[in-house]
């Protein structure tokens, strides 16, 4: 997410807050926009769409009520690029305006009292800095890609196309017409009102939003879409595609009826909107939450990639769907509150699978979110509840997920449901979340929320176990390791890592005759944990079972523990955990043992997995049977580990053969993806045959392709550089693999990808920039970009070269 500017504004005034930490920063709401008036509702028609100037025309008619006595202005967002024609308030009298960057002042006919209400209308023309609010979609030669246009308002991108108030803390209802071209479909949020056939081949089509919600929700799709009607409850579920994508879509879209039925049940909020439509557009990020109308991705599955278990299904659908109660029904206050938004819809798609799926579903959710967190948290260490914090995602999920565990599932769901009930429709801050917790449980989590909202990181132990086999007592000591290396900014702001995380933790040890449970509290930055009275000498030791802390831990055990943890405990972090400690011991042929024990014998595909991967650094001779097992696995995900297991090995045991046959035979396209990787590690010769093979193999998202192109880049193999030029206006990886060839030395590349900064075709030219942007190293990228900026041919390149150029020559600039 972009920063906001008024949030950036906030943070010039150093003087009055620079004292403060985050967490008073966050709680007292200084990162909240000022506002003298409350935004009721806005009627928005736009009509006359170009997409050659990428523009539209415009009236929105605003009613608003003054917050303050003698309002005599009114200060709108609204692009530079908007040219305001005329605004007449409801009585036809002429207002005067004028524009100051992108704010709009409007001068009512005279001050409006305190609670008065004003109603007016703006007629405007938009010149759209493409990208900017809206974003125009054409063909450019290429499948699957229908001319359309769509939106994107988060965080406050709306006001490019229309003006309005643009931040959270102000929810209005609103009416959208659009009158465009019959032959495309008009998608927007809340109710359809009428679709109205005009004289001159168009159409206009009217969207109500009757509940509240935030501007930056507003939501406005043009394509050539088909829909595909279902229900929840009565209520309409809608699924709009392009026409060829219709096959697929009840197959991926139609959970979406059950998920609405368990988030309602969960959360104790019946799903609050009057419908709930998924519209598939070309070129976007991912997905966006819009209110009742949520816009994804056009990637939709083929049945073969189910058994690699697409993550449009497994996390976008989910994740979106629960933006309409955390981010929609009740909305971030400031976009320093975001882990609200975010944290929530990231963390709800594993309770789904858990009911669904059950208690290995949703620890392999987590997992996934925990490797997440960690790879940004070394990148850069921020709090959760920060301005720009970086890891809202994952790590709003996992604070969650701690939470539950630390409440229970009782007290949990009846917080979230009184936060939602006493914030609907209106807007919350993390203490109103806190205060939730405290009304409805009675417990005060000041000290949860100031470790895992408002400070950073979390803690690393480092646990010592003695076993005193008189006293029958064994001893942990905890020490806690986190280190707090983080500067001030330039207001004086550092975020902090607690050196000491409070927390309980439970210890269960295993023995011959049972297993002992004890809980303690950790208080401290060293301390010690007794569990007394073991019927005989430990067979297992599990520091925090159920893995309720968000940590990373250091625990030197012998093997058997930690053979016997892999095989009984339930928790598949916790199993990972150990398999990640037994392939640190390739001599030990207990944990050699073990590890190919859950390689072929565990209850769950992703422990089967990690053992495999485990296996695959250790002497090919210790390996061989377990990996040949894993590629017979029934899991597809087990079979492309067994594969990649196979490649790191090497040649030996007929690696070469199995992949070649893999590859052949396996109907995963991740598996077969791996496969090649697998044929060239074992075969250098290969090469060319596996790269020609994949190219010529069509596979959801290309993952076939992809793999072919990285066997390109990782071998440096030029030769391929005239295939990657004819593949550059198909293929978008195509560019970043010239880039790539480039980095390790190649001119004739370099070159190649500068000459197609001017090429004809508006996405090859797109791709080259974010390959110079992304793939290129900067100091390369950097001379090349300066050396030909001036005589780059097309507008659209000059800007996007100009706008690389700023980010490369940042320094420090973090891209993640």
């Amino acid at each position: 997410m972009r920063l906001p500017l008024s949030c950036a504004a906030l943070l010039a005034f150093a003087a009055p807050i620079a004292a403060q930490s985050n967490a008073e920063r966050v709680g007292n709401d200084a990162y909240t926009r000022s506002h003298d008036y409350d935004l009721v509702h806005q009627g928005i028609e736009v009509r006359n769409f170009d997409w050659d100037s990428t523009s539209l025309d415009g009236r929105v008619t605003t009613t608003l009520v003054a917050l303050r006595p003698g309002l005599d202005s009114v200060i709108l967002d609204a692009g530079k690029r908007l040219v305001v024609s005329r605004i007449v308030d409801a009585r036809g009298t002429s207002l005067r305006s004028a524009a100051h960057g992108d704010t709009l002042v409007v001068y009512p006919a005279r001050p409006l009292a305190f609670h008065d209400t004003l109603r007016f209308s703006i007629d405007y023309h938009a010149r759209i800095d493409n990208g900017r609010g809206l974003t125009f979609i054409e063909p450019e030669g290429r499948e699957h890609r229908p001319q359309q246009i769509w939106s994107q308002g988060e965080d406050h991108n709306n006001h490019f196309w229309f003006p309005t108030y643009d931040f959270p803390n102000d929810k209005m209802t609103w009416e959208l017409a659009a009158t465009v071209p019959r032959q495309y479909s008009v998608v927007s949020n809340g109710r359809l009102v009428s679709d109205r056939k005009n004289p001159d081949g168009t159409h206009t089509v009217t969207w109500r939003q009757d509940q509240r919600s935030a501007t930056y929700l507003v939501s406005l799709i043009v394509a050539p879409l088909v829909k595909l009607a279902d229900t929840w409850r009565g209520m309409p579920v809608e699924y709009y595609v392009y026409r060829a994508d219709s096959s697929r879509a009840r197959r991926l879209f139609g959970v979406t009826p059950d998920m609405i039925e368990v988030y309602s049940r969960l959360t104790g909020v019946r799903y609050p909107w009057t419908k709930y439509a998924q519209t598939t557009v070309a070129d976007f990020f991912g997905g966006m939450e819009n209110v009742s109308a949520t816009t994804l991705i056009d990637w939709l599955p083929d049945e073969r990639a189910y058994l690699d278990r697409p993550w449009y299904q497994w996390i976008l659908i989910p994740h979106e769907l629960a933006h309409q109660w955390f981010g929609d029904y009740v909305t971030l206050e400031n976009w320093a509150n975001m882990w609200l938004n975010e944290g929530f819809a990231e963390f709800l798609p594993g309770q789904y699978w858990r009911v669904k799926l059950g208690a290995h579903a949703e620890d392999d959710y987590y997992l996934d979110e925990y490797h997440q967190y960690l790879q940004i948290d070394q990148r850069r260490r921020m709090p959760l509840a920060a301005l720009g914090s970086n890891n809202v995602y994952p790590k709003g999920a996992l604070v969650l997920r701690m939470l539950l565990r630390y409440l229970g599932p009782e007290r949990f769901w009846a917080s979230l449901h009184l936060y939602l009930d006493r914030h609907a429709l209106g807007n919350a801050t993390s203490d109103d979340l806190r205060q939730a917790v405290l009304d409805a449980t009675g417990e005060n989590l000041d000290w949860f929320w100031s470790e895992w909202m408002y400070d950073a990181g979390h803690p690393r132990f480092v646990v010592t176990a003695a076993y005193d086999t008189a006293a029958r007592k064994l001893t942990l000591t905890v020490k806690q390791t986190q280190t707090d290396s983080a500067k001030a900014d330039s207001t004086g702001l550092a975020f902090e890592t607690p050196k000491v995380f409070r927390m309980p933790v439970t210890i269960r040890v295993g023995t011959a005759s049972g297993d002992v449970v004890q809980r303690a509290e950790l208080a401290a930055r060293e301390q010690t944990i007794e569990v007394p009275g073991l019927a005989g000498a430990p067979t297992m030791v599990v520091f925090d079972d159920g893995n309720t802390i968000l940590k990373e831990l250091t625990f030197d055990q012998p093997t058997q523990w930690l053979a016997t943890q892999l095989k009984r405990d339930p928790d598949l972090w916790n199993r990972q955990w150990a398999i990640d400690q037994l392939g640190q011991r390739p001599a030990d042929a207990a944990a050699v043992a073990a590890l190919a024990e859950a390689a072929t014998g565990a209850d769950y595909f992703r422990t089967r997995a990690g053992a495999v991967e485990a296996l695959g650094e250790l002497p090919a001779a210790s390996a061989a049977a377990p990996l040949a097992a894993a590629l017979r696995d029934t899991s597809a995900q087990v079979r492309r580990a067994g594969l990649a297991a196979l490649g790191r090995l090497g040649s030996g045991g007929g690696a070469a053969e199995l992949a070649r046959t893999t590859f052949q035979t396996d109907p995963s396209y991740e598996v077969r993806a791996a496969a090649l990787t697998a044929l060239v590690r074992a075969d250098s010769t290969a090469r060319d045959s596996a790269v020609a093979w994949g190219l010529a193999t069509p596979s959801y998202q290309d993952v076939i392709q992809e793999a072919a192109y990285r066997i390109i880049a990782q071998t440096g193999d030029t030769g391929a550089i005239p295939r990657l030029e004819t593949l550059l206006a198909t293929h978008r990886f195509a560019a970043h693999v010239l880039a790539a060839l480039a980095a390790r030395g190649s001119a004739h590349a370099l070159e190649l990808l500068t000459a197609h900064l001017n090429d004809e075709r508006r996405a090859v030219r797109r791709w080259v920039v974010e390959a110079f942007r992304f793939t290129l190293p900067r100091q390369l990228g950097i001379p090349r970009l300066q050396a030909v900026a001036g005589s780059l041919k097309y507008a659209d390149t000059k800007k996007d070269v100009e706008g690389a150029l700023q980010k490369l020559e940042k320094p420090g600039t973090d891209e993640e």
